[in-house]
């Protein structure tokens, strides 16, 4: 039986960050959430429900970032995307301190989640501080774009930071390039927590941590497992694989989906193959940690 529960808890400037769990009467572990641009911790629900009907089930915390779903912040806006990462690390820090959570705890991201999981480990993480966390799996990670940026946008972004920091733009995104589903899509449209908004600062933030983090990619070594697209129309397949095989985990494995799959890959009409895979992968890990 699922019981769901939710809270908030309070980052570093005081923003009010909303967190939810689905947590089992007996489970394998723990798999902690963090979404991508303009979704929620709510558009997992397909995933979440999917895990909670096997033997042993698992149990799921999902988190808002700042500026999506339940958490505060305006819609689409960051000062820095250090922010993302400060947040992160403190909500890894307040669930695994504050809650009493089933272990083993496994890292779940998606596209820019991914990008603020990536940068968190390899820069915050260490096996001696989060003793907890035995694996990560990075869905679609934001590592490059693919959806094209208009020009005059990209060139306009270093300005409107400095004099419109706060002005938010459409983000050239549709809901035909997250999935190809027509009911995922109807519900998506009448959506109030998602948005497709996105502030020059935020774009900015992205464009400096692919350089940064591609130089960094060698400081991972958790076991990792990589879900992606084989051409993802919203963010870089190629830069996700030379990611890939930069990172020094001992244990890794990237699954690439073809066939037309879209960028929402535990939304699109493959999810349950999807999920197949990341089940196998969970058992593996869970088994070996026994």
């Amino acid at each position: 039986m699922t019981k769901r529960w939710e809270n908030t808890f309070k980052s570093f400037d005081e923003t009010k960050i909303f967190y939810q769990g689905w947590i089992q009467d007996q489970a394998a572990g723990t798999i902690i959430i963090t979404h991508g641009q303009g979704e929620h911790s709510e558009s997992y629900h397909r995933l979440v429900d999917y895990f909670s009907k096997l033997n042993p089930s698992w149990n799921f915390i999902a988190w808002d970032l700042r500026g999506h779903g339940r958490s505060e912040g305006k819609r689409g806006y960051v000062s820095d995307f250090s922010d993302y990462t400060r947040d992160y690390a403190l909500f890894l820090n307040h669930i695994l301190h504050n809650q009493k959570i089933t272990q083993p705890v496994i890292l779940l991201s998606h596209s820019m989640g991914g990008l603020i999981q990536l940068k968190f480990m390899a820069t915050d993480y260490s096996k001696e501080k989060y003793p907890q966390v035995v694996a990560q799996v990075c869905s679609s990670p934001l590592l490059g774009v693919a959806v094209p940026v208009p020009a005059v946008k990209d060139f306009a972004a270093g300005i409107l930071a400095s004099v419109m920091p706060k002005l938010t733009l459409w983000n050239e995104i549709t809901y035909d390039m997250l999935t190809r589903d027509p009911e995922v899509i109807r519900e998506f449209e009448v959506d109030a927590l998602r948005h497709d908004q996105i502030s020059s600062r935020t774009y900015l933030g992205f464009k400096e941590n692919f350089e940064i983090l591609a130089n960094e990619a060698g400081r991972i070594t958790l076991p990792t497992l990589f879900q992606i697209a084989e051409k993802d129309p919203v963010v870089s397949s190629p830069a996700a694989k030379s990611f890939f095989e930069k990172m020094k985990s001992s244990q890794k494995r990237i699954m690439i989906y073809g066939e037309g799959a879209k960028h929402e890959i535990y939304n699109d009409t493959h999810r349950e193959e999807v999920y197949r895979d990341l089940q196998q992968q969970l058992i593996r890990w869970t088994q070996k940690e026994g």
